[in-house]
């Protein structure tokens, strides 16, 4: 019996992966230049100046140099900031030596700078960031923060420097403090790697030489819920990336598909497929206690359930129109409707701001379009390069990772959803599929 649910998978879990073939008032004045600088154009960034940071404790040069490029690369896919790196640190207490060097940025058009002073201090790192606006004749400070993790976390407190950095300019914090969970290898032997959200520091967080597929982090990014065959079916788990120590969690291992897992945003309880009862629907897993609850009806397949911000939607694919399409039901299943039409559409992925929807559209090739959770103004975000499909959201809602194979084999890109920018993330011949962005770490 499970044999031939697990050929049903074959067919049923293709379709689940999209193959279906400081405070306010002190940032005032720096907020107004940011405006000034890219209002009324988004492809207008904000001139920012990175130089090394100044070591004030030890004796490692070479981490400073490091720390100012990942800052300095974050702020530059952050998709807001064109960042102008330096060589050589400003000096530590050199008032008149800072003055210059915000002089020299300033007329080279730079609007803001960063100085970054590290202390190395054993197993620890410490780092302050202090933000001035170089718009203003006496270089006002903006804002400062002091940053402190362990030794061996020096990209996670450049990612954090950046992030606070954006905080000061938008209102909201970066991403650069975020993770990816991805999958790696060819047909038959997929596992799956967690890496820092640039593409930095994979790791294997999967090693069963099984077939992993759908990783989906939690809300809480400590856990990430996917579908292995690593006891021979089709059955859901949860693993620890940061908790080696602790054991997989077997989630569901019903008789036949249990894929699709898509998390509610207070991470109590798990929508999912199953196909226990025959035909592909969907149910909600209660984490806690294991109790499930059975959402769809239908004789067609329904499948890939993704929350709504709010916890009270979910979006969902059905073929009962015929083909895929996009639904979107109450959390209990009712009120179902169809948002997109006249065309093959799969993979919703809610937006963290929940007022877009991003799907994957096959014509031909396969495209990301986005759509209002209403239904209307459905509009494209890739297109002419390749097959792009397998979205996911960074906790901003403006950036979306998505699998590629523009470049001859499926890979990891990040892109901002104006299209401005789309960046390559994962690297190496081996190839690289769906993609699952953190929340922001804890």
């Amino acid at each position: 019996m499970r044999r031939i649910a697990a050929v049903v998978l074959a067919l049923v879990i293709v379709t689940a992966l999209g193959l279906w073939a400081p405070p306010p008032a002190v940032r005032g004045q720096a907020v107004d230049v940011y405006i000034n600088v890219t209002g009324g154009d988004r492809s207008r960034k904000l001139n920012i100046a990175v130089p090394e940071f100044t070591v004030v404790a030890g004796t490692d040069t070479a981490l400073a140099k490091l720390l100012a490029s990942v800052v300095g690369n974050d702020l530059t896919l952050s998709g807001l900031f064109s960042v102008v790196a330096a060589s050589g640190a400003i000096p530590a207490n050199n008032p008149a030596a800072l003055g210059q060097t915000w002089s020299a940025f300033a007329a080279a058009g730079a609007h803001a700078g960063v100085h970054g002073l590290l202390g190395i201090r054993g197993e620890r790192l410490e780092a302050e960031m202090r933000l001035y606006d170089l718009t203003t004749p006496e270089y006002r400070l903006i804002a400062s923060r002091k940053f402190e993790v362990a030794a061996p976390q020096s990209r996670r407190l450049a990612h954090k420097i950046a992030d606070e950095i954006v905080l000061q300019f938008t209102g909201e914090p970066g991403v650069a403090d975020t993770k990816l969970a991805y999958v790696v290898g060819p047909p038959g032997a997929k596992e799956i790697v967690v890496a820092d959200y640039d593409g930095a520091a994979a790791t294997a967080v999967t090693r069963n030489g099984s077939i992993n597929l759908s990783p989906v982090w939690s809300p809480d990014a400590r856990s990430i819920a996917f579908t292995s065959f690593m006891n021979g079916y089709p059955d859901l788990f949860r693993l620890f990336p940061f908790e080696r120590q602790r054991p997989v969690q077997t989630l569901a291992s019903f008789v036949g598909i249990n894929s699709s897992p898509g998390w509610s945003p207070d991470g109590r309880f798990l929508a999912l497929t199953l196909s226990k009862d025959g035909n592909p629907e969907i149910y909600v897993l209660t984490v806690a206690t294991g109790v499930l609850q059975r959402l769809t009806r239908h004789a067609g397949i329904d499948t890939e359930p993704a929350w709504a911000p709010t916890g009270q939607q979910i979006a969902f694919v059905s073929d009962r129109a015929g083909q895929p399409r996009i639904f979107v039901m109450d959390r209990d299943g009712a009120n179902v409707r169809q948002i997109t039409t006249g065309g093959f559409h799969t993979q919703p992925r809610w937006s963290p701001k929940g007022d877009s929807i991003v799907y994957t559209q096959r014509a031909g090739t396969h495209d990301l379009w986005a759509i209002s959770p209403s239904g209307s103004t459905p509009r494209p975000l890739t297109s002419g390069q390749g097959d792009n499909q397998g979205a996911t959201w960074a906790p901003d809602g403006r950036h979306l990772a998505f699998q590629s194979n523009r470049n001859g084999r499926w890979q990891v890109f990040v892109m901002s959803v104006d299209g401005l920018t789309t960046t390559r993330v994962t690297q190496g011949t081996t190839e690289a599929t769906s993609p699952s962005w953190s929340p922001r770490l804890p």
